[in-house]
């Protein structure tokens, strides 16, 4: 970035810093208790019904995606689809996204932004009749989560990103670019990263909790327990208190994590399997435990609501990611706003806004600058051992996701 561009990005982001939490909070909770269960109703059959059944490209591949005719050079534009409330916005003009204008001026490229998923797999049923066509689906930018980047991939519906466009790629994290969906990143970069921990009400629960085990276990915990209705997150904490691996198992080992969890629901531990209303029931004390995702509960604002940085067995680790889709009409100018914010600035700013963890270098530095109280919560700028003992989900074919969110879903009752 320029000079000039990063006193613009600057300025704007100094009339943004102190933006009501409120307008940003668990907008992550709500993306994932949206997804929850759905996918064994749009599953294998689904897929089948929009022809292609049999078109499979195992994750991990050298799948490349498929380019349409490139329009960049003479359409100064950029369609990006996002979710809602998962971006900076001035807090005296709520139509200006700081970090997108800055762009905007400093590249002459319009961002058509739209905040139009709610839900990824209503996502993917909208875009799919176009991919499976072979034709633009209208958005040379969308954002999906992790899992799903699996998903898209098996059916090569997504590009390889050209490099060449995008010399801040090169700055991703190490542990960013060890992503079991998307080794290396090079079909999918993160807009926001984060954990899976654990978090009390210290006024409900006396004895602190240091560990995933005792959530599963602990008698005083007993009917106190949220756990999430998302296969993965609560599968992966499962794994992790018997000491697996959620980002390498076999399918003995999925059947050993959920007959832990069907202990722990049958001994009543488990109040509940909750979506994106988890939060509220914490709040309100209908639950002392629950899983969370990283900087939720921070945000709340209630210091007697405490949230384990690094539980003894580790986290979960995942990201929602930006791809762009097959046949996009400007694939040049998606990836020069991509490499825009994967410029540390970019970075610091977009995340001290959306509160989650940054995943370039340089752009702790950043923050740190920025906003200090910030980069010091932990949940925020990870420590290494926090980084060292986070692990991805392995990466599932779409017979793997069905079968393993059916076989969940009949433990949890959802």
């Amino acid at each position: 970035m320029t000079g000039s561009s990063s006193f613009e990005l600057s300025r704007y982001m100094n009339r943004t810093r102190f933006a009501s939490t409120a307008r940003r909070m668990s907008r992550r909770s709500l993306l994932r208790g949206a997804m929850a269960g759905g996918l064994a109703v749009a599953g294998a059959g689904a897929l089948s019904a929009c022809g292609v059944q049999g078109h499979v490209v195992p994750p991990g591949s050298k799948d490349n995606g498929q380019a349409g005719h490139d329009y960049s050079d003479t359409e100064k534009k950029v369609v990006f689809a996002n979710w809602p409330a998962y971006i900076d916005v001035d807090d005296k003009n709520q139509n200006l996204r700081p970090t997108l204008a800055a762009f905007e001026k400093q590249t002459g490229i319009q961002v058509d932004y739209l905040e139009i998923i709610n839900d990824n797999n209503d996502w993917y049923n909208k875009v799919d009749p176009s991919l499976v066509k072979g034709l633009d689906t209208g958005y040379d930018i969308m954002v999906v989560s992790d899992y799903m980047v699996a998903k898209y991939r098996t059916y090569d519906y997504i590009q390889a990103f050209d490099l060449a466009n995008m010399p801040n790629h090169s700055k991703l994290l190490p542990n960013v670019l060890h992503d079991p969906t998307d080794p290396g990143r090079l079909h999918s970069v993160p807009w926001a990263y984060g954990f899976t921990t654990i978090a009390y009400n210290n006024k409900l629960v006396k004895t602190p909790i240091g560990s995933i085990a005792e959530i599963f276990t602990r008698p005083d915990l007993r009917g106190k327990v949220s756990l999430f209705a998302e296969m993965e997150d609560t599968v992966a904490l499962a794994m992790l208190a018997q000491g697996l691996d959620p980002e390498n198992f076999t399918d003995a080992q999925f059947n050993q994590a959920l007959d832990y969890i069907r202990q722990a629901k049958d001994r009543g531990q488990i109040r509940s399997f909750t979506g994106n209303d988890y939060l509220s029931d914490f709040q309100q004390g209908n639950t002392a435990v629950t899983m969370a995702y990283s900087g939720d509960v921070a945000q709340l604002g209630k210091d007697y609501l405490v949230t384990v940085d690094l539980p003894k067995e580790g986290m979960l680790a995942w990201s929602d990611n930006c791809v762009i889709p097959n046949f996009a009409r400007h694939k040049k100018n998606a990836e020069r706003l991509l490499n825009y914010y994967l410029q540390p600035d970019v970075a610091a700013a977009l995340d001290d806004y959306i509160d989650y963890i940054p995943s370039v270098q340089g752009a702790v530095e950043a923050l740190q600058q920025l906003d200090s109280d910030a980069a010091s919560v932990p949940l925020i700028v990870p420590t290494k051992e926090m980084l060292a003992k986070s692990r991805g989900f392995m990466a599932l074919t779409i017979a793997q996701l069905n079968d393993y969110t059916a076989r969940f879903q009949q433990v949890t009752g959802q």
